[in-house]
């Protein structure tokens, strides 16, 4: 890691050290902020989960990740074998499910993306889709071709723009009822929203979508503060899977949630299939070996730091680290392969370098987990390509690569 980043993972530590301890006073502080947003009246009947909510406590175990393109020479057309490779090697990493992400492709090459990760994970890892903001009349076309592909569930997100929660609700229930898709809520924060939640989300609306059968889960994004997360977990987490993204938070909040499932983020850019190490943290918890789970977690602790650090600045003004992700997952047996040009600056997509190439190397060296025995050209142009000859030159151009 850089200096920058040893900095910033040492200031999440201390933060996250500090709020652990908040989070056990949150559980029984009278909070004059967060009371209204986390106290719900007491059941007087125990919870009888419906049969999809008892799906996702059957079969949500353990780490959702996605796959990203692998392209052909043009950096549009999908490459069919190393596409189907990454999803063999999400199966390798020991992932429960996977989200297809077309960054930067047409809706032509989007859909053919997706029809391979379809085809190549059934039977073998359960698929997931994206719900973005809007009207069922704006998303019907998508949602059924969720459906058609096999899709098992996906992530909704919810419309900041709208003025209040009920607007918020009723939007969200009115695609909810319109299909056959188990349905994760999307616990990302928006600035936009503080005036109706302080914590950024709309938790009124999500409480009450938490009792629909089709909701199953509930992803807390990376960057979600201690107490938000403590808020989404009091009000929810007696009825819905809690996907935490951050590993170290799940341990205070192992304390008194349910955890066994983090959903739709980079997971094989933290482990490899020999050392799946993020699936046995979670199975520890799962099954109530928190002690256990804690020492495995120092274990790896640097490179789960690394990994944030690498995130929290793009993360933080809406973008992703992409290309950075892909070579991770490439050192760990992924396919590789360049994006497409994103068109966004490097502040919101950053661009790989030799330094970041070799501080990716250096965070898993650090932990004892072997990477691929390559060169980066094999990464650029992605491993299926370079075992068919392509090398670098033939590329249109190297978006988002730096030599």
């Amino acid at each position: 890691m850089t200096d920058k980043q040893e900095k910033s993972a040492f200031n999440r530590r201390a933060f996250l050290s500090t709020s652990a301890a908040a989070l056990v006073t949150l559980a029984s502080a009278n909070s004059a902020m967060a009371q209204p947003n986390t106290k719900r009246p007491p059941r007087e009947e125990p919870i009888i989960l419906s049969a999809k909510k008892q799906w996702a406590n059957d079969h949500l175990r353990g780490g959702e990740s996605f796959i990203l393109p692998s392209l052909m020479p043009d950096l549009k057309t999908p490459d069919e074998e190393g596409i189907r490779r990454d999803v063999r090697n999400s199966i390798e990493h020991g992932l429960c499910s996977i989200l297809p992400l077309t960054n930067g492709l047409d809706t032509e090459n989007a859909r053919l993306m997706e029809q391979i990760v379809a085809d190549e994970a059934k039977g073998k890892i359960f698929v997931v889709g994206l719900i973005q903001p809007g009207t069922w009349e704006a998303t019907e076309n998508r949602v059924r071709h969720m459906e058609k592909l096999g899709t098992t569930h996906v992530l909704m997100y919810f419309n900041p723009k709208l003025k209040t929660q009920d607007a918020m609700y009723e939007q969200m229930l009115s695609i909810i009822e319109k299909t056959s898709l188990a349905i994760i809520l999307y616990a990302k924060p928006s600035t936009e929203i503080t005036h109706l939640d302080p914590t950024g989300l709309p938790l009124d609306a999500f409480d009450k979508l938490a009792d629909h059968d089709s909701v199953i889960g509930v992803k807390c994004t990376q960057s979600l503060r201690p107490a938000t997360a403590y808020a989404v977990a009091e009000r929810m987490g007696d009825r819905l899977m809690l996907g935490v993204v951050d590993l170290e938070l799940m341990l205070p909040l192992a304390l008194k949630y349910r955890m066994q499932w983090t959903g739709q983020w980079a997971i094989e850019s933290l482990q490899s299939p020999e050392q799946p190490w993020v699936m046995e943290f979670l199975e520890l918890l799962r099954t109530g070996r928190n002690e256990k789970a804690y020492e495995l977690y120092w274990r790896y602790e640097s490179i789960a730091s690394s990994f944030y650090a690498l995130q929290l600045p793009s993360l933080s003004i809406g973008g992703h680290p992409w290309i950075h992700i892909k070579y991770m997952k490439w050192l760990t047996g992924g396919n590789g392969g360049l994006l497409a040009n994103l068109n966004e600056s490097p502040e919101f997509v950053p661009h790989l370098d030799a330094k970041g190439r070799a501080d990716c190397r250096a965070a898993y060296a650090k932990v004892g987990i072997k990477t691929v025995d390559l060169p980066d050209e094999a990464f650029i142009v992605g491993n299926a390509a370079y075992e068919r000859g392509v090398r670098a030159k033939d590329l249109a151009s190297l978006p988002q690569y730096i030599v």
